[in-house]
């Protein structure tokens, strides 16, 4: 027979992160050649970062791929890899394209204008961080 323990249930309150606009990219690219795409289209120069986001999973661990500007000004992230989804609310979306620092909406307008006119892009759409819910979101901003 076991004595009753008690347990203490500790509660770490999240820092909530700041709201943000970002790109959803619709590709049958692959990461790397998109990149080279946007970085013709826009000027940018989008390289691979050595540091992908790592997610655990019920099936392993998962790593998205990374590419971003430096200084860090856009950042172009991966939503698949290897059967995986890193925001499974917007599993129809290939890629995530972050404007770094304080982007408005309409830069983001501008932006996705300006993507649309990339012939290899299917379509891009502008997404609010604060109308998402998901657990992996914040993971966009690192």
């Amino acid at each position: 027979m076991t004595t009753g323990t008690k347990k203490t249930v500790h509660t770490i309150a999240e820092e909530e992160s700041p709201e943000f606009s970002f790109l959803g990219v619709v590709s049958a690219e692959p990461d790397y050649r998109l990149s080279v795409l946007i970085n013709r289209h826009l000027g940018a120069d989008l390289r691979k970062c050595d540091e992908e986001i790592a997610v655990h999973t019920d099936s392993g661990r998962a790593c998205f791929s990374r590419f971003t500007t430096v200084p860090p000004e856009l950042s172009l992230v991966s939503n698949r890899s290897e059967g995986q989804i890193l925001l499974r609310k917007l599993n129809k979306i290939d890629f995530f394209l972050i404007i770094c620092g304080e982007s408005g909406r309409e830069k983001a307008d501008q932006l996705a204008a300006t993507l649309r006119e990339i012939p290899e892009i299917t379509a891009v759409f502008v997404l609010e961080s604060s109308k998402i819910t998901d657990r992996n979101l914040p993971l966009l901003t690192l």
